[in-house]
């Protein structure tokens, strides 16, 4: 599988190529024009946006329906009553059939999913208060999780897990280029596609930034503690800012000069298919399963 065609050795194209121990992939690379062997020149990245390369038959879907029949999971496992442990294992295996299906490593998307429990886990442990009128003593406890409130509990921790993966799978499948272009084209608001632009491309610089002054609080004052650490904590959190406003302006400015117009450009376009109707409607199939069973 490969886009490049002739005469397109001086442009960004993607050639399907794989390493040792790694599913095939594809990302945008350019050839060198000047005189000499014909190489061509191209990064890996480490983040999670290197899973969006993999090539596979979810990756090369449509991003339209994707997103729609992500949303539809996700809506109908958040709005059905908490899944019995039956559903709850049918939607594991899924899960774990979609992530086989696009030649995505489980192990990582696993633990990615993870950081949405502490959230999820707070939110768990205080909602069944609501059934002993919100009272913070030990009856009142006693009383909240005497009845249906671990089913309670259970609901929450569980629907926002699945929802975390069904969204990871989505991130995990999709460019971010496709993706933003996608949400364009179901005339998401441009200005929060605009948004999500930015966070998706500039969280990675700021925690980039973040580790940069705190190794350099480490060199400096590696014994610091107490008062002492949290005023420096402090300063660090006033400089990232500065720096991060600093930076926007330089970058907002670089993409004027550009051309840019306030609409996010788009890699490819793919028109739905046969293949892309079968998704949404498995995912609507799925969804009323789980409400009908």
């Amino acid at each position: 599988m490969s886009d490049h065609a002739p005469g397109n050795d001086r442009g960004f194209h993607g050639h399907a190529h794989e390493h040792a121990g790694a599913p095939a992939h594809v990302h945008p690379h350019h050839h060198r024009t000047e005189p000499g062997p014909a190489i061509h020149q191209h990064a890996h990245t480490t983040s999670f946006e290197a899973l969006t390369y993999i090539v596979s038959p979810l990756h090369s879907l449509d991003a339209r329906a994707k997103i729609i029949a992500t949303l539809v999971v996700v809506i109908g496992v958040a709005s059905t009553p908490p899944l019995m442990l039956a559903e709850f294992a049918l939607t594991c295996a899924l899960l774990a059939a979609i992530g086989v299906l696009g030649h995505l490593p489980l192990t990582r998307l696993l633990a990615r999913s993870l950081v949405v429990l502490p959230a999820a886990a707070t939110i768990a442990l205080l909602a069944p208060m609501q059934q002993s009128g919100g009272s913070w003593n030990a009856a009142g406890l006693a009383a909240a999780w005497s009845g249906d409130g671990w089913m309670i509990a259970w609901g929450i921790l569980s629907k926002a897990w699945l929802s975390a993966c069904f969204m990871l799978l989505l991130s995990a499948t999709t460019r971010t280029a496709d993706l933003l272009g996608g949400l364009r084209s179901l005339h998401v608001p441009a200005v929060f596609v605009m948004l999500l632009a930015f966070i998706a491309r500039y969280v990675s610089v700021l925690g980039d930034q973040l580790h940069s002054l705190r190794m350099a609080l480490a060199s400096r004052a590696p014994r610091v503690s107490g008062r002492m650490l949290l005023r420096a904590l402090g300063s660090i959190t006033g400089n990232l800012f500065v720096r991060s406003y600093e930076r926007g302006e330089r970058v907002y400015a670089a993409m004027l000069s550009r051309g840019y117009t306030g609409v996010p450009p788009v890699a490819t376009a793919v028109r739905p298919g046969i293949a892309e109707f079968v998704l949404v409607a498995m995912a609507a199939l799925s969804v009323a399963a789980l409400a009908l069973y």
